[in-house]
């Protein structure tokens, strides 16, 4: 140094540095204040979601389908509903802490090698939003049958006992290789079209590169995240079709792609840090509760979740096996080849809310017997959305598939909540329990562990609780219910009287 004086300037330039680096180091760290709840950053601890104050977090929430890009099939119709300014804030007053935002690849990567910054700004506006009301944000790539262009061309139709095929979402026009295969579905399942099967398929072999366009997508968005603590991770494909080979073959191709995403993503945060990598099965396991898996050393990075989607007892093929609680087996047995937690990207039901509220209550026991989380499938549903318009149900007024926000079709006007669902979906639970979890049931949870406790209790009554090993007890009315905090140093127990 040439001078013992340094220049006011640059003093303030370090300053400046340390403060910005001191920040970075608290994001990254401890828990970041959003209000009512803290959003710490999270990560895997033997087997299970936690944060990095060391607590163990169980997310709940639901399916927002707004930002997605869908194929519009009625153009009377919106593929999508608005995202509203007080979406998440009547999440939040559900006891939600966790959206499932569905993204498009169409929609970041309109052409080759291009990337939407506009979407992306719309996709960080909701992270921000979810954030404020303490929701984190899974970024889910979503797909169903590849994509908005393998729906059978106007002009064209399907000999009987076929049917024509729809547009669905994913991938852009331009990475849509169906070589010519027919469109045609059978029995309406979306993924019976050939097309959609051949499309997959070069995909997994990358014809004409476009599994590295999609690897490089991720990495790009990846980036845009990094620093973001409110961000859970990214779930790197929606319910992949195994394309045109067998089982294990499949599943070994479905695991070539996921290691290939995740080194790039891995890649793309540095500077930041690792975010959760949420990956599934093929669609066979949400048709038959079980499937062919990739192998483990495709998956061997320490943050990786299973994240199957268990609709046993619903949609699959067989309603009664496995049962919802056989599926919760198979899934946890799986995720253990990965040591890996288990965390249910979608779930619900489709029919009578009157007789599937007792099967909602059902697996919401079964969540609280594993200690894991999960998100409904959905939250809001446009009139114009594929999986309306193929049920054929944009005739019928207040009619559910699954939503909790019920929508008036053909207007496209709120309907209320489905309340039939909400209630279950409401049910108290420890958000983020100290420790090692222990017991979660209807009426209370116990752990083991030192730190903040958090947890949610619906409804408008306070909630009367005998508690064991927890100090600085509070509970404070919000919006829908109440929130619980409290200090835990060793065992500990929270139990409605």
């Amino acid at each position: 140094m040439r001078s013992s004086r340094v220049p006011t300037r640059i003093v303030t330039l370090i300053l400046l540095v340390a403060a910005t680096a001191a920040q970075q180091v608290s994001a990254n760290a401890r828990p970041a204040d959003t209000g009512d709840w803290t959003l710490p950053r999270l990560t895997v601890t033997d087997g299970a979601i936690t944060d990095v104050t060391g607590r163990t977090v169980l997310l709940r929430g639901a399916n927002v389908t707004q930002l997605n890009d869908y194929a519009q099939n009625d153009p009377a119709l919106p593929a999508t509903a608005r995202l509203e300014p007080d979406e998440f804030a009547r999440m939040a007053a559900h006891g939600f802490n966790v959206s499932r935002l569905t993204i498009a690849w169409s929609a970041l990567e309109p052409t080759p090698g291009a990337f939407d910054t506009d979407y992306v700004a719309r996709i960080r506006e909701a992270v921000k939003d979810a954030k404020a009301q303490g929701i984190y944000t899974v970024l889910d790539m979503h797909q169903d049958a590849w994509g908005k262009a393998v729906g059978t061309p106007p002009g064209e139709s399907c000999p009987s006992p076929l049917e024509d095929g729809i547009g669905w979402d994913g991938a852009p026009a331009w990475a849509t290789l169906t070589d010519g295969w027919s469109t045609c579905t059978l029995g309406g399942m979306r993924e019976s079209s050939p097309a959609v099967a051949r499309s997959f398929q070069n995909f997994y072999d990358d014809a004409q590169g476009i599994q590295g366009h999609l690897v490089n997508t991720w990495a790009r968005l990846a980036a845009e995240f990094k620093d973001e603590p409110a961000v859970v991770g990214y779930d790197l494909l929606n319910e992949p079709n195994p394309g045109l080979r067998d089982p294990i073959s499949a599943a070994d191709q479905i695991g070539r792609f996921y290691q290939r995403a995740i080194a790039a993503i891995r890649q793309a945060e540095q500077g930041g840090f690792a975010h959760l990598v949420l990956f599934e099965p093929s669609a066979v396991w949400s048709a038959l509760g079980v499937d062919a898996l990739p192998p483990p050393h495709y998956l061997n990075d320490p943050l990786v979740v299973f994240a199957p989607h268990l609709y046993s007892g619903s949609i699959n093929v067989s309603n009664d096996v496995p049962s919802i609680e056989d599926g919760f087996r198979l899934a946890l047995d799986a995720a253990a080849r990965y040591r890996a937690p288990v965390w249910a990207g979608e779930w619900a039901w489709f029919g009578d809310p009157d007789a599937d509220a007792a099967k909602v209550d059902r697996f919401v026991d079964a969540m609280n017997e594993n200690r894991i989380g999960g998100a409904w499938w959905s939250w809001t549903q446009a009139c114009g959305d594929p999986h309306f318009i193929h049920d054929g149900n944009t005739a019928d007024t207040h009619k559910t598939m699954g939503n909790m926000n019920l929508i008036d079709c053909p207007s496209g006007r709120s309907a209320g909540m489905e309340e039939r669902f909400a209630r279950p979906l409401s049910r108290a639970y420890p958000r983020a329990a100290p420790g090692h979890l222990t017991e979660v049931t209807t009426t209370g949870f116990a752990g083991t562990g030192t730190g903040r406790l958090e947890a949610w209790y619906p409804g408008t009554e306070r909630p009367d609780l005998d508690t064991t090993g927890v100090t600085d007890l509070d509970l404070t009315q919000i919006d829908g219910g109440w929130r619980l905090t409290g200090t835990t140093a060793g065992t500990y127990r929270v139990a409605q009287r």
